[in-house]
């Protein structure tokens, strides 16, 4: 990946992937917009947005990353992503199994100033559910 698109590795490996608030502190404003999918948005601040991600990571360990496709223009980034990891529990009351699961994703990102102001995040939560239900199985 190109030097100017380096930020979007620390987003997904340091920030997402181990909570770590001094990349998040380079690369996001606060506070910043994080908007989910069915339409919720939170303005959150740093310390905020870590108290959610860090959940995330006790749910979800050994998580690996894997950028597929980046589309950019001007301040506007399109990231593709899946990513590995073992489930450790306490997702939706579904007992932890430490079981492998693959998310995909894509993260709309738009910066000003060089940070991040606004993360839409569209995920396979759906499926990642019945990965680890086998309700559709």
């Amino acid at each position: 990946m190109d030097e100017d698109r380096q930020w979007i590795l620390h987003w997904f490996h340091d920030v997402w992937a181990n909570a770590d608030g001094e990349w998040l502190q380079q690369l996001a404003a606060e506070p910043f917009h994080f908007h989910l999918p069915g339409g919720k948005s939170y303005t959150l601040s740093h310390s905020e947005y870590l108290n959610f991600v860090a959940i995330w990571c006790q749910r979800f360990r050994d998580v690996d990353f894997v950028i597929r496709d980046v589309i950019q223009e001007g301040d506007k980034t399109v990231v593709l992503y899946s990513c590995n990891a073992t489930y450790s529990g306490g997702w939706v009351r579904i007992p932890a199994k430490k079981q492998q699961v693959v998310m995909t994703g894509m993260v709309y990102f738009k910066k000003r100033g060089g940070l991040i102001t606004d993360c839409w995040l569209e995920d396979s939560s759906f499926d990642l559910y019945q990965q680890l239900t086998r309700y559709l199985d």
